[in-house]
């Protein structure tokens, strides 16, 4: 049974999630320029899940297959979500798109989270709730088509982006459930490891290995995504479902642009036109919107 954090430790974990999170896709964008992206999703999950491995067996905190009866289906869920076809869509999507507007896209998650709660659940998300919807879904428009010199390559990247967000929104329902049994650190392990040998032979059909100066250096980027976001920053999330709702676990993830949009420009050379920077401030200002509505609705 994995040990249960305060609130105001979920919320924190929550918060250096995104911001983990919104960096490492910024790593992993340099990654695939020279990694082709089917491989890149499969190595990087298994890298990290590899690792994460070894760092379970030193501490002696490998989970039992006992344990894992009880939650056989929404761990299979959790990988088919997570590291499988979000994992998949979004770095196919990175590969024509930008980072900064995969940081901002994937910021949608909250509506997508009570989207998907509307339609399993039957529980209809209130009037201002799809007002807020609107104007999100505005602003990720802006940030897809504000440029409109980058041509139809990145629009099509952003799609991609967007379906993986759907996925990984799906998550938030199968995650809690998991992290009843096991700890967050241990459920990313079996997810990334799992989803990780599944895609891989499917992934060296179509992508033959090379091991050229710019795919040491593409594999040189996706060893630090998968540091920052399989091994610290997706247990963080994982553990922040423990002690407060997914709801707000996803909308507290509109805090890692803030952290992330400072680095694209000084360290990648990424920056937002006016049209999309108006495009990210939508996205995140109704993000906070529905987190201070859902907390008043709940007070």
């Amino acid at each position: 049974m994995s040990r249960t954090l305060s609130r105001n430790q979920c919320i924190a974990s929550a918060v250096g999630s995104s911001v983990l999170s919104s960096i490492a896709t910024l790593f992993k964008v340099q990654g695939v320029i020279s990694v082709p992206p089917v491989l890149s999703a499969a190595g990087g999950v298994l890298i990290a899940g590899i690792l994460s491995i070894a760092y379970l067996f030193a501490r002696g905190q490998l989970p039992k297959l006992s344990s894992l009866r009880a939650i056989i289906f929404p761990l299979l869920m959790l990988i088919l979500c997570r590291p499988i076809i979000s994992n998949l869509l979004f770095t196919i999507g990175l590969s024509m798109s930008s980072g900064i507007k995969a940081i901002f896209l994937t910021k949608m998650e909250p509506y997508l989270v009570l989207f998907w709660v509307w339609i399993l659940d039957g529980k209809k998300p209130a009037p201002w709730h799809l007002a807020l919807l609107f104007i999100h879904v505005i602003g990720a428009l802006l940030l897809s088509l504000g440029d409109l010199t980058t041509g139809h390559e990145f629009q099509w990247g952003d799609l991609f982006i967007l379906v993986a967000v759907v996925t990984a929104a799906l998550s938030y329902r199968y995650a809690p459930q998991v992290t009843k049994v096991l700890s967050p650190i241990q459920a990313s392990t079996l997810t990334e490891t799992i989803g990780g040998l599944l895609i891989l032979p499917f992934a060296l059909i179509i992508c033959p290995l090379e091991f050229g100066h710019a795919q040491q250096i593409g594999w040189g980027y996706i060893l630090v995504h998968s540091l920052l976001f399989y091994t610290i920053a997706l247990p963080l999330l994982y553990a922040s479902m423990q002690g407060i709702e997914s709801w707000l676990a996803s909308t507290l993830r509109a805090v890692g642009p803030i952290v992330a949009l400072p680095i694209a420009w000084m360290f990648f050379g990424e920056r937002l036109v006016p049209i999309q920077i108006l495009g990210a401030a939508l996205v995140i200002i109704t993000s906070a919107a529905i987190s201070r509505a859902e907390r008043r609705s709940k007070s």
